[in-house]
Parts: C-alpha cells; structure tokens; sequence
C-alpha cells in the first residue's frame, strides 16, 4: 500500500545531470521515481511492488493521480508500445547506475539495457491494470448473477391468463386414423365423416366450446408479446419483456415463453431510474438465457399485454409509482399497448392523468395509440391529436358535443376518428358511420383528402374506386398516396385543381404515370436550360428515340411556314424547340410522346403560331395534319386568348397549304385522317368525353 503522506516525508533526491534524469528512492516495497527536467522536479511515481499499484504526485499540481510513468513528461499512456518517449538527443534515463540499481531490486530480476528496467515497468503498469479490470469485471457479473437470481419464477397462472387475453381460439385437427378429429379446448376426440366438410368455426360435440375447424392444417401458430411486473425486495423491482409462442396441433394446446428484456426498476438512485439487460439468445430459440446490458440477438421491448398481478408492488418506491392506478386500469380491461415507451413518460404527469382518464372512460383504441406516440427523443412530446393539458373531457378531446365524443367511445374510435368529428363540428357536417370506420382502418385524416378539396366520402368512394380498378395489389391506405403523389405533381406543373376531371382523373394509375413521366420531362427542360451540355445530350437522346422525326419537320417547313397581318407560322427544326415551347406554354405538348411519334410517322406535324411584334414569345402551339386539317390550337395553360380573331388567319393558313400540296401529301392526309377517325372512335368507346370535347372545339377541317 503507496503511504503518501509517508512518500511526501522523504525529500526527492536530487539529480546530477541535466536533461530527463530519474533518481529512485524505496520506502519498503514502494519504488519512488523522482522525475527531473533539466534538474526541476515534475512529479514523484510510486509503485508498490508487491501488488503493482502505482500512483504520481504532480509537483506543479500539488495533488496525486494514478498515471503511467511516461505520462509525467507529458507523452500518450499508449507510447510504451513504440518505446520512444525515453529515445532521442534528450532521452528519458537513470540519473546513475545506483538509482537504476535501486529499481532492479525492487522489481526483480531485470536483464540487459536502460530500456528493459523501463520495460519492466510498463509491463507491470499492463498487468496491474489488467488485474484490476479482471476484477471489476468479476465483482460485476457476480452482483449482476445475484440480481438475476433473485427474479422469482414466472406466476402459476401466466399461461393460462397469457391464453384467456391473447390466445383464446381453439381449433379441430385431424386425428390419428380416418374420420377422427380431437379438440384442442377439451382434448376430445370425434369420429364422423361429416365433420371433414365442415369449415371455419363451429361447436365442439364434447365440450360446447366454439372452435376453429383446421381441415387437413396440422398446425397453428401465434406469437405475442407479455409484460409481468415483480418485486425483488426492499431495493429493486422488474419488469419482465416475455415473448410468448401459441402452437395448437392434435396433441392439444402447447405455450412456450421466451424472455427477452428485463427492466431492473431501482428505488434508490442518483440518475437512471432503472437498468436494462437483454436476453443473450434469439427470440426464435425459445429458451431460456443469461441476463448482460448488451443486445447481440437484438430483443425488443415491443406492444403487449401486462400481467395484472403484482403492478402496486414492483411500481411502489420507484420513478414509474405514478403509472399504477393506469396501469392497473389497462391490466384489468386487457389492453394490448406499448407499456415500456409510456413509462418514458413518468415525469409527466399531464400526460398520465390524460391517460388514465382515456382507460377508465373505455376509450381504449386512444389510450393505446397514446401509448405509442410518445417520443423516444422527447418524453414530453406527444404526438397523439389529443390535448393533454385539458381539465374537462371537451377540452382534451377539442370537441363541445358530447354526443360526439360518446360516439368515439361507443366505436372505440382513435386518433383519426377524433380529428374527423373534430372537422365535422368545425363545419358542421355530418359524418356517415361507415366513412368513420373506413378513416380509422386505414389511418386517414381530414389532411390526407385535403388537397383535392373533396367531401369525405367522394375521396373514400374515389379511393375505393382506383384501388379495384387501377391498383387492386396496394391498399386503400397505398392507393390514397398514389392519388396525394399525382395531385402534387399537378400542382408543382402548373395544372388546375379545380377541375375535377384533372384532380379526380377516371384511370388514376394511367395518369399518375403521365405526371411522373411529364415531370421527368420538366427537369430534363431545366437542366437544358442550366447546362448546354446538358441540352445536347438531352436532344442527341430525343433524336435516337424518335428517328426521322426532326427530318420530317425540316421537310414540310417550306410548305407550313407563313407570315401575314399580324401573325407568323413557324415550323420546329428540332424536337427540343417543342418541348421547350409546351414548357414555356405549360400544356400537353411537351409531356406526351404521342406528338412526337405522329411527326415522325407523318401523321401530323407541331407548328407555332406567333406575333410579328413578338416572334420570340410563345403563342400558341398548332397541331396540323399533312392536308392543312388542324387538330389542336393551343396557348398557355391550355386556355385560347383571341381564337375567334386567330380562325380566320388560321382558315387563311389553311388554304396555302393546300395550294402547295403534292401527291405525296395527299397520301399522307388521308392515311392521318383514317388515324384520326380511328382515335376518335376509340375515345367515344372508353367514354372520354373531356378529350373529345376539347378536340371537337379546336377541329378545323381544310376546306
């Protein structure tokens, strides 16, 4: 044992030479290392050599600290490894052979150079450390083996009550032999033919008890997860994580657990309130394990049932006592819930009023959610629709009509169920049950159908629609984002909402397909915009992808182009020039691949109409086909400014071309015009009457 006051009684001897000089001194088995720079004295290491502790007093601290030698002069504890802290033109030696001679002895037997006697020390510096941690070690895993010895075993009746609350069907398997069939509740066994063509439940011959028919199955399985609180004594309680595996075959009812956490709950403490240790094997092991703080099989404190025995005991004394009357009230009306993550809460006690008050009311599907919206970062926020802070029952749920709020309890309603009646008060509309249940099913709230600006059950009935008939692989849930990603696209493009035939499209999956693919458009337009190289690679992919196309517009210019009065005809050279004048002009033309095969099959051709006083300002963008007929005349945002002034240069337009038609082009006008009836046609078979409607009015025959 290092004395200090003893140490600090004996002067350091002084060092001959300059530089780092060490001079050694014992008092019994403590070696003393007087350590020198330049003949000033920076610290005093001591070691006891009989058990290897060693200590250092700071001269300019004045204080002592448990520091490596080499630590004095100011070098890493991890140097001895390379051994240069003592090397160089002012390397770290003995101030004399005696002194060196004085440290030998104590410490054994030590051959060879300076360096081996230093060695020697750090060698038994590694070793004393290394003993000690072994030790601490060892204290810990013994007091850690104590505390799990003294969890009792699991209660007597944890099986059958784990069964009642989670696992109550029984089933009918087939038996050994033909015809014969035993019953999982009672263990009976019944033979008869007509029991093999019944299906789905029906009553047990023997026992009365309604039971599952499995046909041929030879087995059920269900896995849940259990929560048993127990007190270990007058200094700790537990709570106990348990996995639970039901399996039912014709040998009857079998339970096997597996616990996974334990929450040790301390009632004395500084800081942490409880310690964690997981099970050390897989859930899937189903067996039982040692207890340590680390979690290699990865077990989870997940939702589940609480054991109703024994919560006053192991909560009393502890930082969670003010969950007991909550947690017994859950217990009690067997309430599937997330009990670890609510215990986070434990300091707030509006909350676990909040709470309890949902529990006793019966409104169980919210305090469950209650439960699970609790934030892990944050114990005080809560994300639940609810307000905590409210004193009666109309300001924590924020509606005045009891009636409504007795309806949330009646259909054990939740979160979403709570913001819907909260929106029907707020507007004063009603809210069909069906639709209710609907919202709450699948976890949609007034914000989800708020961007349409659809009545509720319009969205719900939509939402059903397209998902039987567009997406019958997704749910409802699913198929409501599809539809809130399409209607964000149309924003972001620039489309009118208002409309219902582009908010509430018939073939949603057809037309959510078309925004992605026009918004992947939009972007490669911007990036042409931004980047000039971006803008060749962009036309060099166009080109490739529709061939002949651009040669076909350069072919008919001569023949479309014409100027007169106030207005221009202008024909494309490239295929980038269209789709940067329906970007400029936000329609259809640059979004759809359609035109661009029609141009390049010579079924019709894109032309633009602009001002004389303006050509560089897009106007209005011309379908026409090779005989002068024009299909569509569009401006911005498919809207038509001036078209009755525009018809007669058009009409004009129209009659020059013809002028300037040769065989070739007749042919082709009539091949388009077969096309065109042929499209027509099949619109009026699939009911599209909004595209028909808009290619009546913008048709114009050349006479």
């Amino acid at each position: 044992m290092i004395r200090k006051a003893e140490v600090l009684s004996l002067a350091p001897k002084p060092p001959q030479n300059s530089g780092r000089a060490i001079t050694a001194q014992a008092i019994g088995p403590i070696l003393i290392l007087n350590c020198y720079q330049d003949k000033e004295l920076l610290g005093r290491w001591c070691m006891d050599t009989d058990t290897g502790r060693y200590l250092v007093w700071l001269a300019n601290m004045g204080y002592w600290e448990e520091r490596r030698l080499q630590t004095v002069y100011g070098h890493s504890a991890s140097v001895w490894s390379d051994w240069n802290w003592y090397k160089g033109k002012e390397g770290t030696v003995f101030d004399s052979q005696g002194d060196e001679a004085v440290a030998r002895e104590l410490l054994g037997a030590v051959r060879g150079r300076d360096e081996d006697t230093f060695r020697e020390i750090g060698n038994r510096e590694k070793d004393y450390n290394r003993d000690r941690r072994e030790r601490a070690e060892d204290r810990k895993a013994e007091k850690l083996r104590k505390l799990m010895d003294s969890v009792p075993p699991l209660p007597e009746r944890f099986a059958r009550w784990i069964h009642q609350v989670a696992g109550g069907e029984d089933y009918l398997f087939h038996a050994s032999g033909r015809d014969r069939w035993v019953c999982t509740a009672c263990g009976g066994v019944h033979a008869g033919k007509n029991l093999e063509k019944k299906e789905g439940d029906i009553r047990c011959p023997s026992c009365g008890k309604t039971v599952r028919h499995m046909g041929r199955r030879r087995v059920a399985r269900r896995q849940v997860h259990a929560i048993v609180l127990q007190d270990l004594g007058d200094n700790e309680s537990v709570a106990r994580h348990i996995d639970v595996l039901f399996t039912w075959d014709n040998t009857g009812r079998h339970t096997v657990v597996s616990e996974g956490v334990r929450l040790v709950m301390r009632r004395k403490y500084r800081s942490r309130p409880c310690h964690i240790y997981y099970s050390q094997a897989k859930k899937t092991q189903w067996r039982g394990s040692c207890f340590k703080e680390i979690n290699p099989a990865n077990r989870q404190m997940t939702p589940g049932y609480l054991y109703p025995d024994g919560i006053e005991e192991a909560l009393a004394g502890t930082g969670y006592q003010i969950w007991t009357r909550v947690f017994r009230e859950a217990a009690d009306k067997s309430l599937r819930a997330d009990y670890n993550l609510a215990m986070r809460a434990s300091h707030d006690e509006d909350f676990v009023r909040t709470c309890e008050y949902l529990i006793k009311g019966r409104f169980l599907r919210l305090a469950m959610e209650s439960f699970d919206r609790i934030s892990v970062y944050s114990p005080k926020d809560y994300a639940a629709p609810l307000n905590k802070y409210g004193r009666t029952i109309e300001e924590v749920f924020g509606i005045r009509d009891r009636q409504k709020i007795n309806r949330i309890r009646d259909m054990d309603g939740g979160g979403k169920t709570v913001e819907w009646l909260r929106w029907s008060e707020e507007r004063e509309k009603k809210l069909g049950q069906e639709f209710l249940e609907w919202a709450q099913e699948n976890e949609i709230g007034p914000r989800d159908l708020a961007l349409a600006g659809e009545t509720p059950e319009k969205g719900m009935n939509y939402i059903r629609r397209q998902k039987r008939e567009s997406y019958p692989d997704r749910t409802e849930r699913q198929t409501l984002e599809q539809w809130q990603d399409y209607l964000d696209m149309c924003q972001k493009l620039g489309k009118d909402l208002s409309d219902p035939l582009i908010s509430r499209p018939r073939e949603l999956k057809r037309r959510h397909d078309e925004a992605v693919e026009e918004t992947r458009k939009l972007w490669e337009l911007r990036a042409m915009e931004r980047n000039q190289e971006n803008a060749e690679r962009i036309e060099r992919r166009m080109r490739e992808r529709y061939p002949g196309a651009e040669e076909n517009l350069r072919e008919v210019r001569a023949k479309f182009e014409y100027e007169s009065g106030d207005y221009r005809i202008l024909v494309p050279g490239r295929l980038s020039e269209i789709a940067m004048e329906g970007y400029a002009l936000h329609h259809c033309v640059s979004a759809s691949d359609r035109y661009y095969e029609r141009i390049m099959r010579h079924e019709t051709y894109i032309c633009f109409l602009r001002r004389v006083s303006d050509p560089e300002t897009p106007y209005y963008t011309i379908e026409v086909e090779p005989g002068g007929t024009i299909r569509q005349h569009r401006s911005y945002c498919d809207k038509e400014p001036g078209i009755e002034e525009l018809r007669e240069f058009l009409k004009e337009w129209q009659r020059v071309i013809q002028s300037r038609m040769k065989e070739e082009d007749h042919q082709r006008a009539s091949i388009s015009r077969r096309l065109r009836e042929e499209n027509i046609r099949q619109l009026k078979e699939d009911n599209n009457t909004r595209v028909l409607r808009g290619l009546m009015e913008d048709f114009m025959e050349a006479i």
